[in-house]
């Protein structure tokens, strides 16, 4: 399926009516193909989306505008609809890099400002309707412990088809999980953003600027965004101070953050199961020696706090 600039220039020509003089492709994102767009209208940002993906077009569009009336910094949705077999959405475009992007430039005021917004961010996120279940809409479960199941079992699959690593980490995983069940009971089905992590946090001057793609809410402990956040930190070799002020807004407690070094284990092995893996739109993320190295390390110190 052709997602280059030529059919993104159809689309915007055909569909919206506008000239680009400029059209440049983002590199990241695994479900679509993003665009940044420039015209006589400003600045834009395009995003296509294939069928196989069109559940989270439609989130995108759908969350983007809930997220909006809360006031949290999102792009607006300025025109979507199909073109052939591709969805397109065209957003206004937020300027700022991505929190990993600039996370070694910025100081520890920096860092807790951004800390401290993304908890308040995440707080009005909480005050949305529930589904009373657990995960995303589309894919939902009855417990939060349920939930980590699937995610430990969808590593394991990871891992055995791209035979990077070897799929006994996840056994290691599942055996730790066990020992926080009271914990896993306790949480309730909060809505929350869950990957607004390193990335799709927008960091503009030392500030955060927006939150962008948007696909999904998910239900549950908000506290899988910190470890997410985290093992991203750690893959990247940087401090994780950003995650020690986090913690401080939200006021958590022993327990709160032991489960964040649970999270932070589990997206360890999802970090182990995306080596060597191709995504939907085409990105394969190389296998680096490096990396397999680091993730070893920081799979086995996590264990040893956990065990």
């Amino acid at each position: 399926m052709d997602t280059g600039t030529d059919i993104a220039a159809k689309i915007l020509c055909d569909e919206l009516n506008i000239t680009p003089t400029e059209i440049t492709r983002f590199t990241t994102g695994y479900c679509h193909s993003v665009f940044y767009v420039r015209a006589e209208i400003g600045e834009c940002v395009l995003r296509l989306t294939g069928e196989e993906n069109k559940g989270f077009y439609l989130g995108s569009v759908k969350w983007m505008d809930a997220l909006a009336r809360l006031g949290i910094p999102v792009p607006q949705v300025l025109k979507h609809g199909q073109h052939g077999d591709m969805y397109y959405a065209l957003i206004t475009f937020i300027l700022g890099r991505d929190l990993g992007e600039v996370y070694h430039a910025l100081d520890d005021r920096q860092k807790h400002g951004i800390a401290k917004e993304l908890s308040n961010i995440q707080a009005k996120v909480s005050s949305m309707p529930s589904i009373n279940l657990y995960g995303y809409e589309n894919n939902s479960f009855a417990t939060w412990l349920e939930f980590i199941e699937s995610h430990i079992k969808r590593s394991h699959g990871r891992i055995t088809q791209n035979n990077v690593f070897g799929a006994d980490v996840c056994d290691a995983v599942s055996g730790v999980m066990h020992t926080l069940r009271d914990y896993f009971a306790d949480v309730k089905p909060t809505p929350f953003l869950d990957d607004t992590t390193t990335k799709n946090v927008l960091v503009h001057n030392g500030k955060l600027a927006g939150i962008v793609d948007v696909d999904e809410v998910c239900y549950g402990d908000s506290l899988l965004t910190v470890g997410l956040t985290n093992m991203s930190l750690l893959a990247m070799k940087a401090d994780t101070k950003y995650i020690d002020y986090w913690l401080d807004e939200l006021q958590a407690n022993a327990a709160q953050r032991n489960a964040v070094t649970f999270y932070t284990l589990l997206f360890c092995i999802d970090f182990m199961g995306e080596q060597g893996m191709r995504f939907d739109n085409g990105n394969t993320v190389p296998v680096n020696p490096g990396n397999i190295e680091s993730l070893n390390v920081i799979y086995h110190e996590l264990l040893g706090k956990l065990s």
